[in-house]
């Protein structure tokens, strides 16, 4: 799986995401925005940010999709080619820990609220690149640099389970304690 994440209009609020799934095999695929957040004990409607849905198979053929229930969309593979591309758009202005929030002065992203699931393939490894505004800060669990924009996670649930930072002015602190590296970003 791979995951790619936009920020390409600020004022719009709306982050862009594209998930590729390849060796697709089956008649569909379930694409699933969860209504939970990692260590929040609420349900959330993040579907409800989700606009402009799209599927696409190999040459950017059109797939037939459904939303079955208020968090998910089916996507019809028989078209496919064995290979699907989801795109969507989240509205992210609501800065509260458990939503994401985007404008011109930073992107604080929750993966629960952005980052769809493939339905039976969250333990499955995927990568992440995130294309920032030009001059902006990457900030993650992830990241190694401020500038490595390509990530990879062992699962879904570790992706969702590692929020960021992106902007152009924010400062870094590090320290050790136990042998452990810590950093503090602060925007």
């Amino acid at each position: 799986l791979q995951y790619h994440l936009e920020l390409a209009r600020p004022t719009s609020h709306l982050v862009n995401i594209e998930i590729v799934a390849d060796r697709v095999t089956g008649p569909f695929l379930d694409f699933v925005l969860p209504a939970w957040s990692p260590g929040r004990y609420a349900i959330y409607d993040f579907a409800k940010n989700v606009q402009e849905f799209e599927a696409l198979g190999a040459g950017d053929r059109l797939l037939p999709w459904e939303k079955t229930d208020k968090q998910t969309w089916r996507v019809e593979t028989q078209d496919a080619a064995g290979e699907v591309r989801v795109r969507y758009k989240v509205f992210a202005n609501d800065l509260n820990g458990s939503f994401s929030q985007f404008d011109t002065s930073h992107a604080n992203l929750n993966g629960a609220s952005i980052y769809m699931y493939v339905a039976g393939h969250k333990p499955d490894p995927l990568t992440l690149t995130v294309e920032p505004p030009p001059g902006w800060k990457v900030i993650s669990g992830f990241s190694l640099s401020t500038n490595q924009t390509s990530f990879e996670a062992p699962s879904y649930d570790r992706l969702i389970d590692t929020p960021m930072e992106i902007s152009p002015d924010c400062a870094i602190r590090t320290f050790e304690m136990n042998g452990k590296t810590f950093r503090i970003a602060v925007h």
